[in-house]
């Protein structure tokens, strides 16, 4: 190579050396992606990160485990030097606004950069932002669920299901509306915590229960009393469930990867489950999707971190990951297993 770079001096001049020299660096050229938007699937990425990356290492935020920076070799490109994959899952809609406006965002590292890709259960016109700058990707399926604590919940304990109408009067009404009203016993004031505005997994369950009024969720004082979230709702699923611990007669709603050991409640007759997502008959649930700005606009991934977006991808869409992994089978629904479609989020499902 030495040899090479000499004879393009002399046969180019100075010009020749410098731009042989340019390829040569940009050979060796370390690579930084950074995603940013909802943490409804965070378990499938960092799974995915870890099993494309060499070396691996990772740094977690100590105030947010969903800020977290992945570092080491994708062994199959060397080209790519030195790989770095930053996450700072802390919602959909905050997600899909950085990355079209390109706002800077805090790394576990402590440094400030503007994101790569969004990633998001609900599409960027579902939250008011303009898709047509965006390169989209359906990666996986996301179910979504209302739960309930039966060790908290004695006036709930007979309810199964919620309709459409008991759904959308949750999330106006909670605390002002008796178990009575849903199918349990008394008067008891039936309470919602739900996820705040910047997830998806608000976003998705507002749009499959037609609701666009202001929600009514609820959080604890320092005595452990139920009282009103001025802050709209829980920023994640741990939230949501420690909530749930604490508060009596609660429903909650989160991705599926969330449900754990708490009890789902069917909607409209229909069960919570993969089998039933991917059938049509369950209808809450949103695509899992990546987006980056096209070529040409500001932000727009360069050539090699397109290769490491593309490994990622290949590795979360892989068909038998998603049909054998522990990390996946349960919690998220397949593509290749979803036998519908749907052409917006919360729109009609049909028959592809």
């Amino acid at each position: 190579m030495k040899i090479i770079n000499r004879l393009n001096l002399f046969k180019n001049g100075v010009f020749g050396f410098a731009l042989a020299l340019g390829v040569a660096s940009n050979l060796h050229a370390d690579t930084t992606v950074f995603f940013v938007g909802g943490n409804a699937s965070q378990t499938v990425l960092y799974d995915r990160t870890t099993s494309i990356l060499t070396g691996s290492s990772v740094l977690i935020s100590p105030t947010n485990t969903t800020v977290r920076t992945y570092t080491g070799t994708i062994a199959s490109q060397p080209g790519l030097g030195t790989v770095t994959i930053h996450y700072a899952l802390l919602g959909a809609v905050s997600g899909f606004q950085d990355a079209a406006n390109q706002n800077s965002v805090v790394t576990a590292t402590g440094v400030s950069l503007a994101p790569t890709v969004a990633v998001s259960s609900t599409s960027p016109e579902a939250v008011a932002v303009d898709p047509a700058p965006f390169v989209q990707t359906r990666t996986l399926v996301v179910p979504f669920a209302f739960i309930k604590n039966p060790a908290k919940s004695p006036n709930l304990a007979g309810v199964t299901n919620l309709t459409q109408r008991q759904a959308a009067y949750l999330e106006g009404a909670s605390g002002f509306l008796p178990a009575s009203f849903f199918g349990g016993t008394g008067s008891t004031p039936i309470y919602l915590v739900a996820r705040n505005t910047a997830a998806a997994v608000r976003t998705e369950i507002d749009l499959n229960i037609y609701f666009s009024g202001t929600i009514s969720s609820w959080t604890t004082n320092s005595s452990g009393q139920a009282i009103p979230d001025t802050g709209g709702g829980q920023a994640n699923g741990a939230g949501v469930k420690a909530l749930l611990n604490v508060i009596p007669n609660a429903i909650g709603t989160v991705a599926a990867q969330d449900i754990g050991t708490f009890t789902t409640l069917s909607y409209e007759g229909v069960p919570y489950s993969v089998a039933n997502v991917e059938n049509g008959s369950y209808p809450i649930w949103g695509f899992e999707r990546w987006a980056y700005l096209k070529p040409g606009q500001t932000g727009a991934p360069s050539a090699n971190q397109l290769a490491v977006i593309n490994a990622l991808l290949s590795a979360v869409t892989n068909a038998s990951y998603q049909n054998t992994s522990s990390v996946f089978v349960g919690n998220f629904v397949p593509l290749s297993g979803l036998q519908v479609d749907r052409s917006s989020d919360g729109g009609p499902i049909f028959l592809p």
